[in-house]
């Protein structure tokens, strides 16, 4: 007959792990964890206050970096105000044949311009509105005057017998009256000018 194994049982072959074992087994693994976890926080401490850190050098660096380019650049720009600003030296380089009128001989002269017009018209009035080195300084004032009416020319002068002065001038004007008013518009315009009387 034949041999019924579904019955027969199977020898027991249990050599089970003894308790402590599995308790010091879980104490090691869990010290593990604690010790992983303890890592990982220290560390993202440690990053993260790194990092708040470089981020500030490098934002002060970018700050003081930015602050350097702006002060260099308004240095520039104040520099290149100054350089192409014009610049009027008209009593220093008039020429021996005429004479700059103060303001106040001016005034002086119209109130009486209007009693004794007839010797006023022998005078001859020239206006100055500028000076310059740089006749393309020169030209951009007087076509500034062209634009608003008033009709001028530039007049090269040697200074000194090296130094090339280029003027801007309007007239001439035969009478006060006219002289004023050519006056006024530039003061309008804030053009600044000297009257300078041309002697016969």
């Amino acid at each position: 007959m034949p041999k019924d194994y579904a019955k027969t049982s199977r020898p027991e072959n249990h050599r089970a792990l003894p308790g402590w074992v599995w308790l010091l087994a879980g104490l090691i693994l869990g010290l593990f964890v604690a010790l992983l976890i303890y890592i990982n926080n220290n560390t993202a401490k440690d990053h993260k206050t790194d990092l708040s850190t470089t981020l500030n050098r490098m934002f002060d660096k970018g700050a003081k970096i930015t602050r350097e380019a702006k002060e260099k650049t308004k240095a520039k720009v104040a520099k290149a105000i100054r350089e192409t600003r014009p610049k009027f030296d008209f009593y220093t380089i008039l020429p021996e044949l005429e004479v700059a009128i103060p303001e106040e001989e001016l005034i002086k002269k119209a109130r009486s311009s209007k009693r004794t017009s007839s010797r006023e018209s022998d005078s001859r009035y020239i206006l100055q509105a500028g000076s310059f080195r740089n006749p393309a300084q020169a030209d951009r004032l007087k076509a500034q005057l062209a634009l608003q009416g008033i009709v001028a020319n530039i007049q090269s002068v040697k200074i000194n017998d090296k130094d090339i002065w280029y003027r801007v001038r309007i007239g001439p004007l035969h009478n006060i009256a006219s002289l004023n008013r050519t006056r006024k518009r530039l003061r309008e315009n804030n053009i600044a000018s000297i009257v300078v009387k041309e002697k016969k």
